[in-house]
């Protein structure tokens, strides 16, 4: 039996497609969203250096972080208040998340 296949990212800027299938790690993480501040589930997809976001794992993902440009990788216990929360910075956006 077949497994339906998950429609890809589309990257708004560069209208460039990105294959989320066939991933080397997924799984649900907590994010913290960018105008609200407040905390939501998302289903997280690792595809090389590509770290894709979505609602649940059969939607098009809405986000990506593009892991080879990440200036760091950090725990975030203190600044999120969350135990088991890190943060990634990119040179465009910071990212909290918590497993």
């Amino acid at each position: 039996m077949s497994r339906l296949a998950r429609p890809p990212y589309i990257d708004t800027t560069t209208g460039i497609a990105y294959d989320t299938d066939k991933a080397e790690f997924e799984g649900y993480l907590t994010k913290q969203s960018m105008w609200l501040r407040d905390w939501r589930r998302r289903y997280f997809i690792l595809k090389g250096s590509r770290l894709f976001f979505a609602k649940t794992p059969y939607e098009a993902p809405h986000g990506m972080i593009d892991l080879s440009r990440c200036t760091t990788v950090k725990s975030a216990d203190l600044k999120a208040h969350k135990k088991h929360s890190f943060e990634i910075s990119t040179p465009d956006t910071t990212y909290l998340l918590y497993a």
